[in-house]
């Protein structure tokens, strides 16, 4: 956990302005599945987001490694929203040659769970009182709802149950692009190595 900094912060390429001349709306149809990141470097560590969607549910999972391949655990930060909702449609105008389709999203933070997965993690979470806490425990997810989270100088507050996201997405086949906030739908999303997500 030291230096993670867990919430996906989508970075990288912005695409332009989404357009809000198409009303429509969709279902949870086409995002049903999961979706999942190439192993990318994330400030101290390597990391493999991936998403889950069943129905109404959206589930984010952030795995953190020590290695490049992605094979020595370190932690896992996994973040369920429930009420998902696919609002308007919308098209972006600078995806590729033709432009890019996706839809603006609404949904309701449920849980959000931190995982330590080696010793070293554990004695540091400890050590070091991460989130308020003293008693992490080796591969025990222990909840972080509306916790403060202090690393490596960094603080954290993470979003409280119950709160409304707003989210914005844009579908490729079998590529997709999102990002959310708590305050309002997002202008734009990332199409860098972490915010690529293919279906799995």
């Amino acid at each position: 956990m030291k230096y993670i900094i867990p919430i996906i912060i989508l970075s990288f390429l912005l695409l332009g302005c989404k357009k809000d001349d198409d009303s429509s709306t969709t279902t949870t149809t086409e995002l049903e599945g999961t979706w999942k990141t190439a192993c990318h470097s994330s400030a101290d560590y390597y990391r493999i987001i991936s998403v889950a969607v069943t129905g109404t549910t959206f589930v984010e999972k952030n795995e953190y490694h020590s290695d490049s391949s992605c094979a020595n655990d370190n932690a896992t930060f996994e973040v369920t929203f429930g009420s998902l909702s696919i609002g308007d449609a919308q098209t972006f105008d600078s995806y590729g040659s033709s432009g890019g389709s996706g839809a603006e999203f609404t949904m309701t933070l449920s849980t959000n769970t931190l995982t330590p997965l080696n010793s070293t993690e554990v004695s540091w979470a400890n050590t070091n009182s991460y989130c308020g806490d003293a008693d992490w425990v080796l591969n025990t997810a222990k909840s972080i709802v509306g916790k403060t989270c202090v690393s490596g100088g960094t603080t954290s507050t993470y979003w409280s149950a119950g709160t409304a996201v707003y989210g914005l997405y844009l579908l490729d086949g079998s590529q997709l692009f999102w990002d959310d906030s708590d305050s309002s739908y997002p202008s734009s999303v990332g199409t860098g190595t972490s915010d690529n997500f293919t279906k799995q």
